[in-house]
């Protein structure tokens, strides 16, 4: 056998070896699928993928998509988006998307969105069409004391220019919100404002609610507003009742003050009742010692004095009773 045909022996048999090396490692199923799609990938370069254990399915039907789509992606950004921990597939779709809306929204944007951390293809709906937002119950009290009870709808589109850096939803409520406080408290009745809710609408585009924010107001309406407490009733009550609040704890004060000195008189009394007992127990020393110092001659001198006494008290009250017959 020549040297020539063992040379060429060998070369296939390498050959054979390389070929048979790249069928088994090759993603054939992802290989055949973007080629039956009319997208050629190149077989090295899914070998490398799968070696470096990147989602190349993703990928690969991401740029299928976007050939589909005719978007000018090429696939070494689809890579890139993925390695960076980009998701590729909602990108592509988003981008799909707002092309179908008519929406002038790039790649660039597409990544920034994507790699802060919101879902690019939400961010595509949301701009196809405006958000609504009901604002919760607003309560504000006009001049004349009347509480008025409003629920504003929101109307919002976009800016892609300050989607990334403006302030969000949130912020614009609390807006709105003060916007209608402030208009409904500055009212002189509330009647005004119930009557015509389109001041409250102007009240919220005259703030400027939507200022370096994310979206552009389209527009506030009054989805509902009546009124509420009557607060000048609810104060005139309050006071009322202070009032006799007060009242009654001035009557307190005098029952208390009176029911005290009843009580100071009866221990005056209880005082002077004692102080007569006592001196009473002193009579009869003062007898004896009349008697020994020839005051009283005997103790028959004392009985008469005791008569007398008693003898008077009696004409006194007879003279008591017959000018006042009811007196018992």
């Amino acid at each position: 056998m020549s040297g020539g045909v063992i040379t060429a022996i060998f070369l296939a048999g390498v050959l054979f070896i390389f070929l048979l090396t790249i069928f088994l490692l090759m993603p054939k199923k992802v290989y055949f699928t973007a080629l039956f799609s009319g997208v050629y990938v190149s077989a090295f370069k899914l070998i490398s993928m799968k070696l470096r254990k990147e989602n190349f399915g993703e990928i690969v039907n991401s740029y299928i998509l976007s050939k589909k789509s005719h978007l000018k992606i090429s696939f070494y950004e689809l890579e890139m988006i993925a390695s960076g921990g980009g998701n590729p597939s909602v990108i592509v779709t988003g981008l799909c998307t707002a092309k179908n809306a008519k929406l002038d929204i790039t790649l660039d944007f597409a990544k920034a969105v994507d790699a802060s951390g919101m879902n690019f293809l939400d961010v595509v709906k949301e701009c196809a069409s405006p958000r609504v937002v009901e604002v919760p119950l607003i309560s504000g009290v006009a001049k004349d004391k009347q509480e008025v009870n409003v629920k504003v709808s929101l109307t919002l589109k976009p800016i892609l220019d300050n989607f990334l850096e403006g302030v969000g939803v949130d912020t614009i409520s609390a807006r709105a919100v003060e916007a209608v406080i402030t208009r409904i408290s500055n009212a002189e009745k509330a009647s005004q404002l119930v009557s015509k809710p389109q001041y409250l609408d102007k009240a919220i585009f005259d703030a400027g609610v939507d200022d370096d924010s994310k979206y552009e107001l389209v527009s506030a309406d009054v989805v509902h507003i009546d009124f509420g407490e009557n607060k000048a009733l609810i104060e005139e009550k309050e006071q009322i009742e202070k009032q006799r609040i007060i009242a009654s704890n001035q009557l307190e004060h005098r029952r208390l003050t009176a029911i005290a000195v009843e009580q100071e008189m009866k221990a005056k009394a209880e005082e002077m009742k004692a102080k007569v007992i006592a001196n009473e127990a002193e009579v009869p020393k003062a007898i004896i010692k009349a008697i020994e110092e020839g005051k009283i001659k005997d103790i028959v001198d004392y009985y008469k004095l005791e008569n007398l006494q008693v003898d008077t008290e009696m004409k006194r009250r007879l003279f008591e009773k017959k000018d006042n017959p009811n007196r018992r």
